[in-house]
């Protein structure tokens, strides 16, 4: 269970994990101590999952990023969607890989440093993998927003 104070916190570090308790609590009418204290259980108990550092979008502009509508074999077997899913985590291109509903059955974002290395993604990741049956591929061509926050509120605090 989470209160108003925890779904204060969770906003917070989404916008900036940066920040002291103690600038925390300047926005957050808590003890830097109570506010410590809070953020080592939300790890505990996995309502924060990970601290990640967003790299600039002057790197992000750098590399060539792919959003690859993925459908698959219907008949696939499992284990070979498994294996597929699992070798898709693994890969640093692969931004971000969500299962979708519709048309498509995945969609992935890929960075690749230029065209040449996306074309060896696509061809040894999508081309070559048996449970792909095609892709189509669009790439970005400006970053206009990458924040990636979920705004929680008290209906979040129930759970």
């Amino acid at each position: 269970m989470f209160d108003n104070f925890d779904i204060k916190l969770l906003n917070a570090m989404q916008e900036d994990a940066d920040r002291t308790a103690e600038q925390l609590a300047e926005v957050i009418p808590l003890s830097p101590s109570a506010i410590a204290r809070r953020l080592r259980r939300l790890r505990e108990t996995g309502a924060i999952s990970q601290t990640i550092a967003l790299a600039a979008s002057k790197f992000a502009d750098r590399r060539l990023r792919a959003i690859i509508r993925v459908q698959l074999h219907e008949h696939a077997q499992a284990d070979a969607f498994n294996r597929f899913r699992a070798r898709l985590q693994s890969l640093d291109e692969v931004q971000l890989c969500l299962e979708v509903s519709g048309a498509d059955d995945m969609l992935i974002l890929a960075a690749c440093r230029d065209m040449a290395e996306y074309n060896v993604f696509a061809d040894e990741e999508l081309a070559a993998c048996p449970v792909v049956r095609r892709y189509e591929t669009s790439f970005v061509k400006k970053e206009l927003k990458n924040r990636p926050m979920i705004r929680l509120d008290e209906r979040d605090a129930n759970g």
